[in-house]
């Protein structure tokens, strides 16, 4: 009867059992964060996560001093390696376009692993419906929707080009929306849209600046009181809605009226510079053309010169003898 050596046969089933264990050790959910949040996600996006952890701290910092709020429950953070993860988490069949959901109730924030140039301003985004809400059910105030559009953008410390661009046009058009206006071009066309949100950070920003202490949280709070927010404007920030919104759009066109008047006769600037280029450049030759001719006319006159010198030379020699 033949014998098996059992140390032999588990050294030789050692590899199998290794590649079948390693595969789902290494697709575990990792874990990163800080007392405030904590983010979970694959291996293979823990670049993503890192960028995650850093937009999470800066967004709940901008966000708790906006709104003058201090966040006691820590927020987890989901990243999705795959449609279907996200579906798992969400709960539903989610569409594809949908790249992030929040849940305030739950404190948690599910998002797409999209990549490391959008990650982060995902986040931010999704983050800022958690602590609104938290604000919103403190105050009983319903929120705006520029407000939530507004502070979701402020979030990130960075508005996106696309925005900027959309005000300086805006701005150089004479096109920027009033503050009766904001609210209602949410439901308009896609221009009035797109206007609307890059409008809504600028709103936002300026009351943030008007209070710095308590940002836009003294507006919520008088707004859960009177429900009516040119009246909770006026309570919170001392002034006619009037002087607010001439001041608003006044640092609206101050900040970003070069940048329209760039985009508006940029084409003409541009075109006015390659004319500016072509006048030195022919200058130039004109110049050295000159310059040469003139040294040309130099050397055929001290030629001429040192001949006649020459000949003068000559014919004394001649008379001397």
């Amino acid at each position: 009867m033949r014998r098996t050596c059992l140390p032999g046969a588990i050294a030789l089933m050692a590899p199998a059992l290794l590649a079948l264990v390693l595969p789902v050790a290494a697709d575990q959910w990792q874990a990163r964060g800080t007392e405030q949040f904590r983010i979970l996600y694959r291996p293979a996006d823990e670049d993503q996560a890192r960028i995650a952890q850093r937009a999470a701290t800066v967004a709940l910092r901008r966000l708790q001093q906006a709104l003058d709020l201090n966040l006691e429950d820590r927020i987890q953070i989901k990243l999705c390696h795959t449609q279907r993860e996200f579906n798992e988490f969400v709960g539903e069949e989610a569409p594809p376009w949908i790249m992030g959901q929040a849940f305030p109730a739950g404190n948690q924030v599910v998002v797409k692993a999209l990549g490391p140039q959008r990650i982060g301003k995902l986040v931010a985004h999704e983050l800022c419906h958690i602590v609104l809400q938290h604000k919103l059910d403190q105050t009983g105030a319903p929120g705006p929707r520029w407000l939530h559009e507004g502070l979701a953008k402020y979030a990130t410390e960075d508005l996106p080009m696309e925005d900027q661009q959309i005000l300086s046009q805006a701005v150089a058009a004479g096109k920027l929306l009033k503050f009766d206006e904001l609210e209602k071009a949410f439901a308009g066309p896609v221009e009035k849209v797109n206007l609307a949100y890059a409008q809504s950070y600028t709103l936002v920003r300026y009351l943030t600046q008007l209070n710095p202490g308590e940002g836009v949280g003294e507006f919520l709070e008088e707004l859960g009181q009177v429900g009516n927010v040119e009246r909770a404007l006026v309570r919170a920030y001392h002034q006619p809605v009037a002087q607010l919104e001439q001041q608003w759009l006044a640092q609206v066109r101050r900040v970003y009226m070069g940048r329209g008047i760039m985009d508006k006769y940029g084409a003409i600037i541009w075109m006015g510079m390659v004319g500016l280029f072509l006048v030195v450049v022919v200058v130039k030759l004109f110049r050295a053309r000159a310059i040469r001719r003139r040294m040309q006319q130099e050397e055929q006159l001290r030629q001429l010169t040192e001949a006649d010198r020459q000949d003068q030379s000559l014919d004394s020699q001649e008379a001397a003898q």
